[in-house]
This record gives C-alpha cells, sequence and structure tokens, in this order.
C-alpha cells in the first residue's frame, strides 16, 4: 500500500491537465497536423531505438568483460552526452553542415540530424543497461563459457543473456526521443513535443496542450506497457541482483585494440564531432566574459534545482525501496511501473503543475511560483531512475541483518540509523548527484515552470541560441560542457566502487 500511495503521489500534478483534456467542451479540438507530428516523432523513436540497441549492445558486454586501453576514460566520455542537453550537440551539427556547405546541410535537416542527435543520448543508456545486465553474471558462468568455446561463445551468450534487458533499453530510449523538443526545433523537423509547447507558450491554451499531451502519453503507454510486462521480470533478475563472485576481466589480447578503436569511433560520432562544430564560432574570438555575466546569473538557479531534484528523488525513491523490502514481487511490479513512469512525457506534470498554480488561488503565489516547483517537478520526473538505485541498493542489504536484528530486540531506529542508512548512504550519494546531473540538462520542465527570472543555465543558451552572437552561444556552450565535465569527474570519484 506504501509503495502503492507514492507510486500515485508521482502522477497527481498531473492530474488536473488531463481532467481539463478529457471534460467535453473544455478544450479545442485536436489538428490533424499533430498526427502528422506524433508520426514524425515515432519515426524517429523507432531509428534511434534501432541504432542504439546494435550498437550499444556489444559496447556494453564488452565493458563489462574485458579490460583494454582506455577503457576508464572511454566508459566516462560515452556517459557524458547523457549529462547535456540534446539541443547543444544539435547546435553543433547544425553549424559543422553550416560550414561544410548546402549539401551537408541538406543531408542534416530533418530526421538525419534528429536521430544523429538523439543518439548520442540513446546509445550511453543502451550501454549501461547492458553493461548491468552483464554484471549479473557469476564469474562462474563467465568461465564455463570460457572454458566450453572460448571467448567467442563468452560474447555471444553475455549478448544474448542481456538482450531482453538492451532492448527494452533502446525501446526507452526510444521513447524518451518523444518529449525531447530541441532537436526538431533546430532541424525543422515537427514533433510532437514541440507542438505541445507551442500549444502552450503560443496560445496559451490548456485545453489543447492536455489534449495533446493524453495523446502523446497514449501512444507512449500503447509502447511501453506491453515492454515493461515483457521484461520487468527480467530487468529485476539482470540489473538489480549482484552476484556473490563477480567477474574477472581479463585483457582479450589482441581484440583490445579493436574494442579500444570502436569506442574511439563511437565518442568521435556522438560527441567529437559536434563538439568540432560548436568550437567553430570561438575561431572570431571567444566571448568569455559576456558568458560568464550569464553562468554567474543563472548558477545559483542551476544549483538550486538541481539538489531540490535530487532531494527530491532520492527521498522519494529510498521511502519506496523501504517499502519493497526484500520482496521479489512486489520489486518487480514497482521496477516495472517506474520504467512506465519514466518513459512518459514529462511536459504533462510540467503543464499540470502550471494548470494548478493558475487555477489555484493567489495566497499560494508564494509556492506555486517558485523554485521549489521546479525542483518538485525536476525530482518527480526523475524519481524513476532514482528508485531503480535505491532498489538495487536495497538488494544488497542482507535479510540475515534484519533477522538478527529482530531476535536480539534492536529496535528498529536504531537498526534504520546504525545499520540502514550507513549502508544506503553511498549509493543514495550518487543518486543525489546523478539526477542532479540530469535535472541540470532537463530544459522543458523549466522552461515551463520557472518564475521569472529564474533561468537556468541551459535554458538561458536554449533562449538566445537563435538571436545572440554565434561566439556567445559557442562560449556558452563551452562553459557548461566544461562544468558537466568537471561534476562528472566528481561523480565518478564519489562513486568509487558502484559504479563498477
Amino acid at each position: 500500500m506504501a509503495a502503492g500511495l507514492i507510486l500515485g503521489l508521482v502522477t497527481v500534478p498531473a492530474w488536473p491537465l488531463v481532467w481539463r483534456a478529457i471534460v467535453p467542451g473544455e478544450a479545442t479540438p485536436l489538428a490533424g497536423s499533430f498526427a502528422i507530428a506524433l508520426r514524425n516523432s515515432l519515426e524517429i523513436a523507432a531509428f534511434v531505438g534501432v541504432i542504439a540497441f546494435v550498437i550499444g549492445r556489444p559496447a556494453g558486454v564488452a565493458l563489462a568483460l574485458y579490460k583494454f586501453p582506455g577503457r576508464s576514460l572511454a566508459f566516462a566520455i560515452v556517459m557524458l552526452p547523457l549529462l547535456v542537453p540534446t539541443f547543444l550537440w544539435a547546435i553543433g551539427w547544425s553549424a559543422l553542415a553550416a560550414q561544410a556547405g548546402p549539401a551537408a546541410t541538406a543531408w542534416i535537416t530533418g530526421r538525419t540530424g534528429c536521430v544523429l542527435v538523439f543518439l548520442g543520448s540513446a546509445i550511453p543508456l543502451v550501454v549501461l543497461v547492458s553493461y548491468a545486465a552483464t554484471l549479473a553474471l557469476s564469474g562462474t558462468q563467465i568461465e564455463a563459457a570460457r572454458l566450453a568455446g572460448g571467448e567467442r561463445a563468452v560474447v555471444y551468450y553475455a549478448c544474448r543473456y542481456g538482450a531482453t534487458a538492451a532492448c527494452f533499453a533502446a525501446a526507452l530510449a526510444g521513447l524518451l526521443t518523444l518529449s525531447d523538443p530541441g532537436p526538431g526545433q533546430i532541424f525543422g523537423r515537427r514533433t510532437a513535443a514541440s507542438d505541445v509547447l507551442t500549444s502552450f507558450s503560443s496560445q496559451y491554451d490548456f485545453g489543447l496542450a492536455g489534449r495533446q499531451c493524453a495523446l502523446l502519453a497514449l501512444a507512449v503507454l500503447l509502447l511501453a506497457i506491453p515492454l515493461v510486462l515483457l521484461a520487468a521480470t527480467r530487468l529485476s533478475s539482470q540489473i538489480l541482483v549482484r552476484q556473490v563472485r563477480s567477474i574477472v576481466r581479463i585483457s582479450p589480447g589482441p581484440m583490445a585494440i579493436g574494442i579500444s578503436l570502436t569506442f574511439a569511433a563511437l565518442i568521435l560520432v556522438t560527441m567529437a564531432v559536434p563538439l568540432a562544430g560548436l568550437l567553430l564560432p570561438l575561431q572570431n574570438g571567444l566571448d568569455m566574459t559576456r558568458a560568464w555575466r550569464e553562468v554567474a546569473r543563472t548558477g545559483v538557479n542551476t544549483l538550486v534545482y538541481a539538489i531540490g531534484a535530487g532531494f527530491v528523488s532520492t527521498g522519494l525513491s529510498l521511502l519506496t525501496a523501504i517499502s519493497v523490502g526484500h520482496s521479489d514481487r512486489l520489486r518487480t511490479a514497482v521496477l516495472g511501473s517506474c520504467l512506465a513512469l519514466f518513459a512518459l512525457p514529462p511536459s504533462m506534470t510540467a503543464l499540470g503543475m502550471v494548470y494548478a498554480a493558475t487555477s489555484g488561488p493567489s495566497w499560494l503565489d508564494w509556492l506555486t511560483r517558485s523554485r521549489a516547483v521546479v525542483c518538485l517537478g525536476l525530482g518527480l520526473h526523475y524519481f524513476p531512475l532514482a528508485t531503480v538505485i535505491a532498489l538495487r541498493s536495497w538488494g544488497t542489504l542482507p535479510a540475515t541483518w534484519t533477522h538478527a536484528a529482530a531476535i536480539h530486540g534492536v529496535p528498529f531506529s536504531k537498526y534504520f540509523f546504525k545499520v540502514v542508512v550507513p549502508h544506503l548512504l553511498p549509493a543514495m550519494g550518487v543518486t543525489l548527484l546523478l539526477v542532479g546531473l540530469l535535472a541540470t540538462a532537463d530544459v522543458g520542465t523549466v522552461l515551463l515552470l520557472h518564475p521569472p527570472g529564474r533561468t537556468s543555465l541551459p535554458l538561458a543558451i536554449f533562449t538566445v541560441m537563435a538571436n545572440a552572437p554565434e561566439s556567445l552561444v559557442a562560449s556558452l556552450c563551452v562553459s557548461y560542457l566544461l562544468l558537466a565535465l568537471g561534476l562528472l569527474v566528481v561523480l565518478w570519484s564519489l562513486a568509487g566502487r558502484h559504479t563498477t
């Protein structure tokens, strides 16, 4: 009941908008053009999902099984696009194509550019899930496969074992593209997410935006729920369980150089090429003075949103993990629910909170029009991700500790603060920082919920990229990338063995 209550509360902010959308006569009818936008979004999602699965599954298996030159550095760099707003890479690709000529611009405009940009974050997601699924194998299983058929058998069976998890991660990565309006707006491809923002920002029509969000959410759920039902049990056993005897990584011999070159090519396409496009305008001068003023103006707000979202997600996820306990059936159900929630468009929650704020009493403006609402919206969006980490960490807490404490009459409060909290604290610290980094890169939620004058740094870049000088936009992008890279190093250092 407690777990169900928490999951229900996470969806509460979207209820006012959904109610406005379904009440007869309260909303503008959907135009036929939204169907075209939704079809475009589904096409992009399909391409992204398939390509991410083909590339990300073997890459994640290689990271889990083998030692090769530059492994740790490649792992960190491949994960960097997850912490960077997708529109930054879109700006880079667009600038690079403009320098290459009209033919390159025509080639990258539309669906191709959107797919290239979204792959930058989709492939790392599949890599992470495949990596975690492969680590669920025991060292004994790997050695048995190696004795039976050599490294080829190890790779084959490891890829086969993690295929379900990688397939679901690829599908989830594709579904997440449905909620991101940035690349579509930059490359001139009309998408469902951009139509929702247009309905709200240009027409201020909550009813139309609600109907569009409801239709988009329905499409997402129709695709996500069957996958969740088929894969939740397998994901629970592969991702949330830690083997007693872990995998011992070996050097694959001649294959090591090939794996290193493959990761180098992946980094080149997903990050180095668009980064070169971002740096091109800097050849005319580095406008770091104005960029630093913008960073100083938005830095406090960005930090507040990141910390607030981290505490909201971490707190709710910890309560959920405690509610689940060691029940395998309940853990699988909560994991499936979280995966479905994470696939839903965050604009539903954000627009629902905006609608509730405009319809609520004025004496609540101090709360409903404050930065706390942004923190809450971001925290609720990343709550499913935090819950997955919390469930994994809670699953490593031996049940015998609880039984021993109960037998000896240890009070629950003493057991919780002396045993449970120290055990979960490292993972909760990683969760707090990870959610904060992801929330920093979020633009859509902050765009809809931020109070006047309280923008974040990514939102400031997003709003000025069309009218500001190219050198200023490039300087802002480089500043954000340097900050994201620094925070990633901090996350990597604090995570320690929890990242491996």
